[in-house]
Order: structure tokens, then C-alpha cells, then sequence
């Protein structure tokens, strides 16, 4: 296939690396640094030295019929793309960020027999523009809402199942993983790890996120969140404690805080009044 990826970041390399060694023709759209040392390099280069060849562009060209059009830049930096996404002669469009504010806003933009939404669950870092990265480790499943792109991710080697309630999934998400945010950024650069109270008022603001998911009429997704949501609060408030001292947790910190709070903003946004506590911890 021909396929461009727009937002050539950790996420976004860890995905055209798997797809351009499974042989398709990958094109990155990168800016900045990034978009210097893809030109250089002509491939993403992974830090065991390892190369995967694509060509780079700085922009989406909207008048290439590319086969899949890729975009996985944070969603506060998705509406500049939309105008030439809506106009352009990709024949599927693969949106992959974190959104509370659903798929529809999206899907009408680009067209909804084109419009594919996804998430990408995977680690991946960006040390001296050299990727770092795994696809396939426990609990590493790309969720996405059609069963052929699913079939394309599982070829290159990327776990993924097939979701037909993405909206449900993606708010289930967003109240899953804000808490987690908060906690990183909490303790990012400071010498102490989180303290049991902040981890109790991170459970508040759990509990919260997922009171405002039912009130949209979903049920949380994926299934095992209801293992987490029925386990008492000083258990839960232990469970993010816990997590908070990973790693991979707290190299959440290393991001800044623009994607929690417009994460926050967008779930105020959608049932004002019942938010408070994510509100007070909205950094």
C-alpha cells in the first residue's frame, strides 16, 4: 500500500517503521528537528542502529491518491490538518489520538466510507531523534474501529483488535489515563514520589472521569475497567500509588501538560458542573 503518516513522532515512528517493514511505501510528514534528521537519515533509525527507509515530506500533499493517510499528532494540533484532510484523495483516513469529544466531529470532516478511527497501545520514545520502541508487549493491543486496517496493523506486527464502540472506548480511556497524566507530571522533576493523599485525590478524579463516561450512556471499555471501577476506593487509590513509581508512568511527565488539560477541558466541556476535582487538578 501506499500509505503517509502525518505526525512522525514517537508514536508515529513506531507505527511507519512496522508498516515499511512489512513492505509497504511509507511516507512521513515531520517538522522541525524531527523533520531534519528524517531528511538526513532518509529512515527511521531505531537506537540499536537499525534503519527503515521512507521519504519525508513536510506537508500532505492532498492531490497524491495515497491508499491510507495516517495522522497521529495530538488532537489539540488536529484542526490545522483538517482542511486539507477533508479535500484530500486518500482513499481511508486513520485518525489515532486521545479525544473525549467522540469520532463524530471527525468523521464528518473527512467523510464517513473513508474514516477509520484508532488508538495506538504501545511504548515508544524519541532519545537524540532515534526511536525506541515495542508494539507487542503484555497488554499491547492497537484498538481500531475497522476490521481491515485492524488486519493491515496485525500483519506488521502490531497487536490490534476491532472496537465498534470507539466513542466509548476513547472517553473510557481518556478517564483512565488523565489521573495518570496528572500523577507524572505531579512528580516529573521533583525528588519525592506521589504521596498516598495525592493518589486519594487522583481516585476522586478517577471516580469522576468515569461517572461523566456513564453519564454519556456508555458502559466503560474495555471490559476489565470494571475489575478497577468495583474495587473500593483505598484499593484504587493503592493501584495509582502503585503506578505512579513506574517508569513508564512517570516518563508520561517528560510530554508537558497540554494534552491533560485539553483532555480535562474537553470532559468539562461535556457535562459542566460535574467535574470539580479534574477541574482543581487541571495543571
Amino acid at each position: 500500500m501506499k500509505i503517509i503518516l502525518i505526525g512522525a513522532g514517537r508514536i508515529g515512528s513506531a507505527v511507519a517503521f512496522c508498516l515499511a517493514n512489512a513492505g509497504h511505501d511509507l511516507t512521513v510528514v515531520a517538522r522541525g528537528a524531527r523533520f531534519d534528521a528524517l531528511s538526513r537519515d532518509g529512515a527511521i533509525v531505531t537506537v540499536d542502529g537499525q534503519r527503515m527507509p521512507v521519504k519525508v515530506e513536510s506537508a500532505l500533499d492532498p492531490a497524491t491518491p495515497y491508499d491510507l493517510a495516517i495522522v497521529t499528532v495530538p488532537e489539540h494540533l488536529v484542526a490545522p490538518l483538517l482542511p486539507v484532510l477533508s479535500v484530500s484523495c486518500a482513499r481511508t483516513i486513520l485518525l489515532m489520538f486521545n479525544t473525549f469529544q467522540g469520532t463524530e466531529p471527525y468523521r464528518s470532516v473527512v467523510g464517513a466510507e473513508r474514516f477509520v478511527f484508532g488508538f495506538p497501545n504501545m511504548s515508544a520514545y524519541l532519545i537524540d531523534q532515534r526511536l525506541r520502541f515495542r508494539v507487542d508487549g503484555p497488554g499491547m493491543v492497537t484498538t481500531l474501529s475497522n476490521p481491515v486496517v485492524a488486519k493491515l496493523f496485525k500483519e506488521a506486527g502490531i497487536p490490534s483488535e476491532v472496537e465498534d464502540d470507539m466513542d466509548a472506548f476513547l472517553r473510557s480511556h481518556v478517564a483512565l489515563v488523565v489521573p495518570l497524566f496528572l500523577a507524572a507530571l505531579l512528580t516529573w522533576q521533583r525528588a519525592t514520589q506521589l504521596t498516598w493523599s495525592e493518589a486519594k485525590r487522583l481516585d476522586v478524579a478517577w471516580t469522576e472521569g468515569f461517572d461523566v463516561v456513564r453519564s454519556l450512556g456508555h458502559a466503560p471499555k474495555p471490559r476489565l475497567l470494571a475489575t478497577l471501577l468495583h474495587m473500593p476506593s483505598f484499593a484504587r487509590t493503592g493501584v495509582l500509588w502503585l503506578l505512579s513509581r513506574s517508569r513508564l508512568v512517570k516518563d508520561l511527565g517528560d510530554f508537558g501538560p497540554m494534552e491533560t488539560r485539553a483532555l480535562i477541558d474537553e470532559m468539562a466541556a461535556a457535562a459542566p458542573g460535574k467535574t470539580p476535582h479534574l477541574l482543581a487538578l487541571r495543571p
